[in-house]
């Protein structure tokens, strides 16, 4: 389920156009602290997108199918220009990262993915803790569904691991009564 939202996201984000009309974003991966250990981490190319899925608390619909309240945190991360004083002469310049954040929200504006309802911004969490980047955190939620339990799976070998499902039907048994 989190591997089709993800790719969803990406889809969704990859049509951003950047100023020379190529994709804007260079970059998209699961977040797992990309901007903490920026020394030991693989380089990227930015701006880049990084798709952080909260913990979830599931509730039981019934028939092997659950809800949740989802969670998702677009990380954006861009070079940081510290050149934003208004005297500076490349203030517009150093301000684009802000425009490109300004891209996401507009993206994902109405957003669906597959099993969710429409996602709603809840936050935005500036992080500036960085020396050469600045991770722009978007946050949104939605409710998504998760039959992933009532469908069929193969193992490694091809086996079925989760057989498709059985319905059992009870016939009520009928006595007669005593005159």
């Amino acid at each position: 389920m989190k591997k089709k939202l993800y790719l969803a996201i990406k889809n969704r984000l990859k049509n951003i156009p950047g100023a020379d009309g190529e994709p804007l974003f260079k970059h998209f991966d699961l977040w797992n602290q990309q901007v903490e250990f920026i020394e030991q981490e693989t380089p990227f190319q930015t701006p880049a997108i990084f798709v952080e899925f909260q913990p979830l608390q599931w509730r039981t619909l019934g028939n092997r199918v659950q809800d949740a309240d989802l969670t998702t945190r677009l990380h954006i991360v861009t070079e940081w220009n510290a050149l934003t004083a208004d005297y500076a002469p490349e203030e517009e310049e150093a301000l684009e990262y802000l425009d490109i954040v300004d891209s996401v929200v507009a993206a994902m504006h109405g957003f669906t993915a597959p099993n969710t309802n429409t996602w709603m911004r809840t936050q935005t969490i500036p992080n500036h803790n960085h020396e050469r980047y600045v991770d722009s955190v978007e946050e949104y939620i939605c409710k998504v569904t998760d039959n992933s339990a009532n469908t069929p799976m193969q193992g490694v070998n091809g086996n079925t691991i989760v057989p498709e499902k059985r319905y059992v039907t009870l016939n009520p048994v009928v006595t007669k009564g005593e005159d």
